[in-house]
């Protein structure tokens, strides 16, 4: 009897269990030793799940392999959802022979200096970049663009450790913060130093210096397929006042984009901006600011959007991105509902906004809210807030999906949704 499945490489222990339920027999999982040890999910049994240290490829090459064989399984796909396990699941693509973003092209989209480099050769609409490993270097690029720029690290996720900078004190104030927690960072492979296009570019010591594009961000998901390029959803984001540089408070989906932006013109764009990275067929994601009629891209990943972003989507129009990445991966033809099926939901992140050890959480007052379609908490009592820039993941308690009453004043209505969850932390 056959035992095909999707081999998921490197996600999150909620993924996991998440795709278990919805998807059995779906998918087999290799899994990273330190995700599982802290996971309170349970795990699948242990045909379909091989736990590896996921920071050795090779090693995990060689126990793929054997796992597949003693339990007869057929590989019939790769999935990914996390940007430290693209690189490796490039890799077991190669290895298993089964169709997947190439190892290169991978390796210059997680360089934020790579990827620019790339869309600029292009001729496609970015910021302007350049890597800086000194205060001075970085001084200098603010020198040269006449204009403020953000620092960031060059494989990082998300906001964690994005700076805002004006002027050479700016600088040096986010230098030591990159230098400082990027060499204690324990997440080694978001951090890798074979993560960039250039192996010299140790991203705990080398950093983006990247031009500041004001305006409204918008996030996308995508199906590339050679010429073939489908949008899949577009969403708006609004950021989180009070929070640090960069962090998202929601997600606005489907969003209105201005006049003018033509959604043809920004299909022809994508391909050529996924072509340039060296992607022929992916679910990709793209950052990007709408200046006038154009995107300016910021930065573009071979999976789709995270964080709350799947949940949203399945409660707007009922597509779950978990099971269309697990059909993109076979080759399975995914239908992305028309227009008129997207129901327009905003999608709250829920933070703690001081550090400590949480004593209750109570969702009551956001569970009687009419507006509410989905409640969501990731912690529970007894766990640890820490806060940036020591950690930026701790803070997220998990996510709201509401409906807005006024469309017109979407943040407010955020601020006030998020505010009535109920956060006790325990005193000193």
């Amino acid at each position: 009897m056959s035992n095909r499945r999707v081999l998921v490489v490197g996600t999150t222990a909620d993924y996991i269990d998440i795709i278990c339920r919805r998807f059995p027999g779906r998918a087999a999982f290799l899994t990273d030793t330190r995700e599982r040890a802290k996971a309170t999910e349970t795990p699948p049994d242990e045909t379909a799940e091989l736990q590896c240290d996921l920071a050795d490829v090779q090693t995990c090459l060689v126990a793929l392999r054997k796992h597949l064989d003693r339990w007869g399984i057929e590989a019939s796909g790769i999935a990914c959802f996390d940007c430290e396990s693209l690189a490796l699941a490039a890799h077991v693509a190669r290895s298993l022979a089964l169709p997947y973003a190439l190892p290169e092209a991978v390796a210059v989209c997680r360089s934020k200096f790579a990827s620019k480099q790339a869309w600029q050769r292009a001729g496609l609409p970015c910021p302007d970049v350049e890597a800086v490993r000194t205060v001075a270097d970085a001084a200098g690029f603010l020198e040269r663009i006449k204009s403020p720029a953000v620092l960031k690290p060059l494989t990082g996720s998300g906001s964690e450790l994005t700076f805002l900078v004006r002027n050479r004190d700016d600088c040096s104030k986010a230098f030591h913060t990159l230098k400082s927690r990027l060499a204690q960072h324990p997440d080694v492979r978001m951090y890798s130093s074979g993560a960039g296009e250039d192996h010299e570019f140790d991203p705990r010591l080398v950093f983006v210096a990247e031009e500041y594009i004001p305006g409204t961000e918008y996030s996308c998901d995508f199906l590339l397929d050679g010429d073939r390029v489908e949008i899949v959803r577009i969403a708006k984001k609004i950021p989180a006042s009070g929070q640090t540089f960069g962090t998202i408070l929601a997600y606005v989906l489907p969003a209105e984009l201005p006049p003018g932006f033509e959604p043809g013109d920004f299909r022809s764009q994508l391909h050529e901006a996924a072509r340039a990275l060296g992607l022929q067929r992916a679910i990709c994601m793209l950052d990007f600011i709408v200046q006038g009629s154009r995107a300016v891209m910021l930065e573009m990943t071979p999976r789709p959007g995270g964080d709350c972003l799947p949940p949203l989507i399945l409660r707007s129009c009922g597509l779950d991105m978990l099971g269309c990445a697990l059909d993109f991966a076979e080759g399975r033809p995914v239908t992305v509902p028309q227009s008129s099926r997207w129901r327009r939901l905003v999608g709250v992140r829920l933070f703690a906004t001081r550090p400590g050890v949480i004593r209750r959480l109570d969702l009551s007052s956001l569970s009687a809210d009419r507006r509410v379609v989905e409640c969501h908490l990731k912690r529970a009592p007894g766990h640890r807030v820490v806060l940036p820039p020591e950690d930026y993941d701790s803070r997220l308690l998990g996510h709201v999906i509401f409906e807005a009453s006024d469309p017109a004043d979407v943040e407010t209505e955020c601020v006030q949704v998020s505010a009535k969850l109920l956060v006790e932390m325990e005193t000193s």
